[in-house]
């Protein structure tokens, strides 16, 4: 479980909540059934028609990958790399048969694979970027399934405030009633602001730094089998590859999963 998704969302939802009922406003004040059903409606519509099918059978997926944590030990990464290369040296690229065997990740197993098999480093480069540009932009088409909901959710608000208005219009022989109606009118703006900024836009935003982690991870890699294929000495490609990471994640021993968005902006 991803503790800072669940922490955003409920310190953002506490926020809220505060603000509103500090100043002597009731939470049943904020509920309306036909602004939350046009907001939310008109809004998954929009979406569905800016994008494929596909992604939008995604989204159950994408809510997974947003709510589960993403550990990603960078260090012990490294540190496989260069037993890698210190078994490749001293007995040979074929000795890694019963290494690959054991590897469950496939991104790295299929490197180390075609390094054995004599594949030219050029070529196993080229296919390893490959597969690295097509996860970045399937993650990034994800990612915008929930740009243009928070993109779409402000405006659809706004339109189904102004519809509202315009009923309201059509009761101003009604002075009584028009308090409440145009309280509830503005519902649907506060619905569809609220969804975009507190939902919608930190989802996309979270999705790109999850896949950040896993671009990075796969280049450490990228760049540590094509290291033990050209027989580098262990220590020199653990330095390497340790470049990577700040200077506080090279210290760790491995088995603690580092944040590598922060630490390769530190």
């Amino acid at each position: 479980m991803d503790l800072a998704s669940i922490a955003g969302i409920l310190i953002a939802l506490v926020a809220v909540i505060f603000g509103f009922t500090h100043e002597g406003g009731s939470l049943s004040l904020l509920w309306s059934v036909s602004s939350f059903v046009l907001v939310i409606g008109a809004t998954i519509g929009a979406v569905t028609l800016s994008v494929s099918m596909t992604e939008m059978k995604n989204i159950p997926k994408l809510l997974k990958k947003l709510f589960n944590e993403q550990k990603m030990d960078y260090v012990s990464l490294v540190n496989q790399m260069e037993d890698l290369a210190g078994k490749a040296r001293r007995e040979g690229l074929l000795s890694l048969e019963q290494e690959i065997e054991q590897i469950q990740n496939p991104f790295i197993s299929r490197g180390l694979r075609s390094a054995i098999d004599g594949v030219d480093q050029s070529v196993i480069g080229e296919m390893l970027e490959y597969d690295i540009s097509a996860m970045e932009a399937r993650h990034a088409r994800g990612a915008k399934v929930f740009e243009n909901a928070g993109g779409y959710a402000p405006t659809i608000g706004i339109m189904g405030t102004v519809m509202h208005m315009v009923v309201i219009m059509t009761h101003l022989n009604e002075p009584g009633s028009l308090g409440p109606m145009i309280s509830a009118a503005f519902l649907a703006t506060l619905y569809g602001v609220a969804f975009a900024n507190l939902l919608f836009f930190p989802f996309a935003e979270k999705l790109k730094g999850k896949s950040k982690d896993e671009v990075l991870y796969l280049t450490i890699a990228l760049e540590g089998i094509i290291g033990v294929q050209q027989g580098m000495n262990p220590v020199a490609l653990r330095e390497k590859l340790l470049v990577f990471l700040s200077e506080g994640a090279r210290n760790i021993t491995g088995g603690d999963q580092v944040n590598v968005q922060k630490e390769a902006e530190a």
